[in-house]
């Protein structure tokens, strides 16, 4: 994700913020201030909500009236629906600017819930979960980068010729191991199944060995790294069409999910983003897994458009 993305997802979420508390405009206007980035995606964020202002409440039946509402809860909703809308919207029109970009660059790309399993010079394979693409550095055949999405990699041994997996800051050195990469928008993941990994970070500086079993995740926003243990046999795992999450984040889980849906997922709560959950979901079917990540956080989920999912309470 550029910055200029990362801007306007800001935005969305300062959108939401003020309308839930008036009282955080001076934070608001010292983020607003702090970079022409922020400016400029903020009045983009104001055109998008301005515009849906001005449509009918998309996706939102009124109540019957032998069911009457809470006061307020109407209006509750209609803003979540506008916010919601306004966000997928801002996350659709960044989403596909560089879709074209990404698949140019690419020597191998997946579309939606479509996986594909490739095999390189060496004898190593590689599998692309949906909407991933990986390109061959130079033409090397042990030197690749993931541009986009998760990758599983079986890689053939060659101690002369270390293979290196590069996913934005993080790069991943190893002889012959088996391993899953996962870029998202704000970190790269790694996970090794067996062998060895040295998983690098360039800026700030990170050095480290992984053993079986262990993950390493590294934020670029903060510059911290995350580590975890998981079994094994679960790294890949959504090869076979499950997911296995253990101490995730909502926004994470969302993330992979996304890769399986033709629209977008919404979390318009800046605080459910960073909910945690352990759980296994079904990515054959991803419309029940998002149903099954809602009810596991006793919100709901709900189509408020035919490109735009939104998870949350209404």
């Amino acid at each position: 994700m550029s910055h200029e993305d990362d801007a306007l997802e800001q935005a969305g979420d300062w959108q939401i913020r003020l309308q839930e508390d008036p009282q955080a405009r001076e934070a608001f206007e010292q983020w607003l201030q702090a970079s022409p980035e922020h400016r400029a995606a903020w009045l983009k964020m104001e055109k998008l909500w301005g515009a849906l202002g001005e449509l009918p409440a998309l996706a939102v039946a009124p109540a019957p009236r032998s069911q009457p509402q809470p006061q307020g809860k109407p209006v509750k909703r209609r803003i979540w629906t506008r916010l919601a809308l306004a966000a997928g919207l801002a996350a659709v029109a960044v989403l596909l600017a560089p879709q074209a970009s990404l698949t140019l660059r690419a020597d191998y790309h997946t579309g939606v819930g479509e996986t594909r399993t490739v095999q390189l010079a060496d004898g190593s394979t590689i599998t692309l979960s949906p909407q991933s693409a990986l390109r061959l550095i130079g033409g090397d055949a042990r030197k690749v980068e993931l541009l986009q999405g998760q990758a599983y990699f079986q890689i053939a041994p060659d101690p002369q010729n270390p293979f290196t997996a590069q996913a934005g800051q993080l790069s991943v050195r190893v002889l012959g191991t088996a391993f899953d990469l996962d870029l998202q928008a704000h970190s790269a993941e790694v996970a090794l199944e067996h062998g060895q990994v040295q998983a690098e970070n360039a800026q700030p500086p990170l050095s480290e060995r992984l053993m079986p079993g262990q993950r390493l995740k590294f934020s670029w926003p903060s510059g911290k790294a995350e580590h975890s243990h998981v079994n094994p046999t679960d790294i890949g795992s959504w090869r076979s069409g499950s997911l296995f999450v253990e101490n995730q984040t909502v926004a994470d889980i969302a993330e992979r999910l996304q890769r399986y849906t033709s629209g977008w997922i919404v979390i318009a709560d800046p605080a459910l983003k960073q909910r945690r959950i352990t759980g296994v979901f079904d990515l054959n079917h991803p419309d029940r897994a998002l149903k099954a990540l809602a009810q596991s956080l006793a919100v709901e989920t709900r189509q408020v458009s035919p490109w735009v999912h939104v998870l949350g309470s209404f």
